[in-house]
């Protein structure tokens, strides 16, 4: 399938989300009733995936996406009165970051659905990446991937609670 057809169909869910829900929601109400457009178009997905950030040939941590569609195209949803330049920014970003081509700006939070179809003209090569080591980066853990600055705030406090449980 071309990218363009998928972020075509992309958007037509987003478009169906917006017309049923109108805006005024948070963010995660979208995600919900996007992913249910997204599984009845038959666009296979994964919903707040975390996918490598690359710095030169290094694995250097992880940054969350609102959905990875197709293993293709990552999509971020916003909920706003208008996204901002920062936001393009932030999307072009995370796309090359995160070694993906395509991507989608989503805001439900305007009258009109808006969307910005982005690209990322710096793919580099899988196969050249390698995880970084705590020694590289100065830091004193072996598993600087586990540790509380990859993870979300949500995973953080239900770690701790089941730490304090037992």
């Amino acid at each position: 399938m071309e990218n363009g057809d998928l972020t075509y169909r992309i958007i037509g869910c987003a478009m169906t989300v917006h017309r049923k829900l109108k805006r005024g929601f948070m963010e995660y109400v979208y995600c919900r009733a996007l992913a249910i457009e997204f599984k009845k178009a038959g666009i296979s997905f994964e919903r707040e995936v975390w996918l490598p950030i690359h710095y030169d040939n290094l694995r250097i941590a992880s940054r969350r996406c609102d959905f990875y569609c197709e293993e293709q195209v990552m999509v971020e949803v916003k909920a706003k009165t208008d996204y901002s330049n920062a936001d393009i920014v932030q999307t072009i970003n995370t796309l090359e970051q995160l070694n993906v081509q395509v991507g989608l700006l989503i805001n439900f939070g305007a009258d009109s659905l808006q969307y910005k179809r982005l690209l990322n003209n710096h793919i580099r090569p899988e196969s050249d990446f390698q995880d970084v080591t705590a020694e590289m980066v100065g830091e004193g853990n072996d598993d600087l991937f586990e540790s509380r600055h990859y993870l979300p705030e949500w995973v953080i406090e239900k770690m701790q609670r089941e730490r304090r449980k037992k």
